[in-house]
């Protein structure tokens, strides 16, 4: 009899961690987290890096995520929307790069922000942009001193 009193003790211990620890997850990630920014769009040559959820960030900041990514047929581009905070302004000449967090790091966009006067309005599209860098595309160029496409520098 005390066995299965400790037995459902140690279960009822087992389970309240188990509790938190969904909790704690749950609370960390923003799952569920209602939009509270406005949109802006970003359009990529090369943009599969980044998927929704991606961060946005500013000097190493989150300040936004990613929405919604789909390929525009007619301009052969991918169309990122991203949610920017509503704290955050950004002029007008502000300009987006894919990159990641080092070698092996999640990719995320980085924003270096322009000295525009004018801000961007919500849907507007910031224009000056970079995708990611294909790294077998720069190992190929350092070793063997071509592109992957075969051309010579």
């Amino acid at each position: 009899m005390e066995r299965n009193t400790l037995e459902t003790v140690l279960g009822a211990v087992v389970l309240l961690v188990a509790g938190y620890f969904l909790y704690l997850v749950y609370s960390q990630t923003n799952v569920g987290a209602e939009a509270s920014g406005y949109p802006l769009e970003l359009r990529f040559d090369s943009g599969g890096s980044t998927g929704i959820g991606t961060d946005v960030r500013i000097a190493g900041v989150k300040v936004g995520t990613v929405t919604d990514q789909h390929f525009d047929p007619q301009a052969y581009q991918a169309v990122v929307t991203i949610e920017m905070d509503y704290s955050v302004k950004l002029p007008k000449d502000t300009s987006a790069v894919v990159t990641s967090d080092g070698l092996l790091g999640d990719n995320y966009i980085l924003l270096n922000i322009g000295g525009d006067t004018e801000m961007l309005a919500p849907n507007e599209r910031i224009r000056n942009v970079q995708g990611a860098i294909n790294l077998a595309d720069l190992i190929n160029k350092f070793v063997v001193g071509t592109d992957s496409g075969g051309a010579s520098n």
